[in-house]
């Protein structure tokens, strides 16, 4: 795998947000990401200045191309992370989207080699997944280690 190259937000303490984007089948949208080399549900950064829903409500517009009318949070968890040896504390909000409008679309494909909904299984299958992917699973009862 290549060395990741980051930005100074990748190496400042943050809020994270992940979204859990299902279709009417109750696939998940998933992303292959360039940066990270791993499948994603749809992650990003909160600026310092937002709000979590709105850093949520952003990152999917930028990404997705849908507006989110409503979404839960369900779950929240700490992660440390070393990054070109400086330490880095993220606090991801993993939240379920329950109504958005607009038509699902890779707005990112710079970022983005991918965007697809896959079912569970096709997710649970996947070699190298992002921690807020496997945070969701866990919540559906699906306990996994993260491969590097």
């Amino acid at each position: 795998m290549n060395k990741v190259k980051y930005n100074q937000e990748d190496i400042s303490n943050h809020h994270g947000i992940a979204a859990i984007i299902t279709n009417e089948e109750g696939e998940v949208l998933m992303q292959e990401h360039v940066k990270y080399g791993f499948w994603t549900i749809p992650v990003g950064k909160v600026l310092p200045q937002q709000s979590i829903e709105d850093g949520l409500k952003q990152e999917v517009l930028e990404e997705c191309g849908i507006i989110i009318e409503s979404a839960e949070e369900i779950e929240a968890n700490n992660y440390s992370y070393n990054r070109d040896g400086v330490d880095v504390e993220v606090l991801l909000h993993l939240f379920k989207v329950l109504k958005y409008t607009g038509e699902v679309k890779n707005n990112e494909p710079e970022k983005h080699k991918q965007q697809k909904f896959l079912s569970i299984d096709e997710i649970k299958n996947i070699k190298y997944l992002s921690d807020s992917t496997l945070l969701y699973l866990k919540t559906i009862g699906i306990i996994r280690e993260a491969v590097i």
